[in-house]
């Protein structure tokens, strides 16, 4: 199941579009979102954030928790953060880790939501410790689909 069909049919997004697909990602964000972004996560970075700034409504609100296009970099991609200024954004980043300590309240909170089938999510499963580097260098190049698992054993 491919990006896009995933995310309208499994997670029951409105519209979708894959960004590495994308020749113009400011258009793109234009076409699905023509009155402009009140939030978004951000997880890739680059062209992508840049894309978005522009694109953001006044008092948009950006959580951000990591720039997967840039880390292989050897040099960061230059983005136009004056669009913060402009448009008065909030963008905030965060670690899970900080909130480690509320796991089991979480836990609490959205495991009935799991067996309800009313939050859903993927998981992508690599067999064998053997297969666990690949598996690895998989999730810098977008070869997995959802939440990389490695099973290192069935017993």
């Amino acid at each position: 199941m491919k990006y896009v069909d995933l995310l309208k049919n499994k997670f029951w997004f409105d519209e979708a579009f894959n960004y590495k697909e994308e020749c113009d990602l400011n258009a793109a964000l234009k076409r699905y979102f023509p009155n402009g972004i009140d939030i978004y996560f951000e997880n890739v970075g680059g062209k992508m954030l840049d894309a978005v700034l522009l694109n953001m409504r006044d008092h948009g609100r950006i959580a951000g928790c990591g720039m997967t296009s840039t880390y292989n970099l050897d040099e960061p991609e230059r983005i136009n953060l004056m669009f913060i200024i402009y448009k008065r954004i909030r963008m905030e980043g965060f670690s899970a880790i900080e909130y480690f300590h509320l796991y089991p309240k979480f836990l609490d909170h959205i495991l009935p939501y799991i067996r309800e089938s009313k939050i859903v999510y993927v998981e992508d499963l690599a067999e064998g410790l053997e297969n666990g580097a690949a598996a690895l260098l998989g999730l810098f190049s977008g070869c997995n689909v959802g939440k990389q698992v490695l099973v290192v054993s069935r017993e």
